[in-house]
């Protein structure tokens, strides 16, 4: 679903809050055959994301503003058709889609 994600002039930015240290990312990083097409960056020991929950996925606007939240747990990720309406009625409002 990234294509879909990309098509909506939206950047997608993983951050990774389970590594220890720069090596495990490395780890972590590699298991994505080379480069993800999206942003991946690390948050050791969550110092910078502390309030954010580990594995859900947040819309923030271009503003740095917190739209939307989509809890999920390891294994129950949420509904990318959810994410790309709330992607689509975010443009809508803002007269960009």
């Amino acid at each position: 679903m990234y294509d879909e994600v990309l098509s909506r002039n939206t950047i997608t930015i993983a951050i990774a809050q389970e590594d220890k240290d720069r090596d495990s990312h490395a780890k972590f990083f590699k298991n994505f055959g080379g480069s993800p097409r999206f942003e991946l960056a690390y948050d050791v020991n969550r110092e910078q994301t502390p309030r954010y929950e580990r594995t859900s996925t947040y819309i923030v606007d271009r503003d740095g503003i917190v739209r939307q939240e989509f809890p999920s747990l390891i294994r129950h990720r949420p509904d990318w058709t959810s994410i790309l309406g709330e992607l689509d009625r975010i443009q809508a409002e803002r007269g960009d889609g």
